[in-house]
């Protein structure tokens, strides 16, 4: 008998277990840098939704000029990510953000994590990465990844 609840009892954990890696999932879509300040992502997995993302701290023209004769002048970009959580349950989101020029060229990168509350519509997760001010004009696309699981 002891043996056979053993089993039972191991036989639940795999399932429970393969059921939470099958929930743990990284999605990823590459979209044109957004310019105008707002781009839709549209990643799912599960309940949770990645709608788009806001890019805020642009910098400015005369910031773009100065920058000119200063190299190594950086500019911190904020992306302001708009995700919800249709579920029951607590999800947790790791945003990666990679910036690229057109020759595909590594301009910037960061990732960060953030846990979206059940049944919440409007959550945010903010990313925040360094360029270069001098690349941004530069920048072409965005690679964004996603590994969503729940709590």
């Amino acid at each position: 008998m002891t043996h056979c609840k053993r089993s039972t009892f191991l036989l639940l954990a795999a399932c429970l277990l393969s059921t939470a890696a099958r929930a743990a999932e990284t999605k990823a879509v590459t979209i044109p840098f957004p310019r105008g300040g707002i781009a839709e992502v549209g990643l799912t997995n599960g309940p949770m939704l990645i709608r788009s993302v806001e890019l805020k701290n642009r910098p400015s023209a005369r910031e773009l000029r100065g920058a000119r004769r200063d190299r190594n002048d950086t500019k911190l970009l904020r992306w302001v990510f708009h995700v919800a959580n249709s579920g029951h349950r607590d999800w947790h989101a790791r945003i990666r953000v990679r910036v690229f020029s057109a020759d595909e060229r590594l301009l910037a990168s960061n990732d960060r994590e953030g846990e979206v509350n059940a049944r919440d519509w409007h959550d945010q997760i903010t990313v925040w990465t360094k360029i270069r001010t001098r690349n941004y004009p530069g920048a072409d696309h965005i690679r964004v990844e996603a590994l969503f699981y729940p709590d």
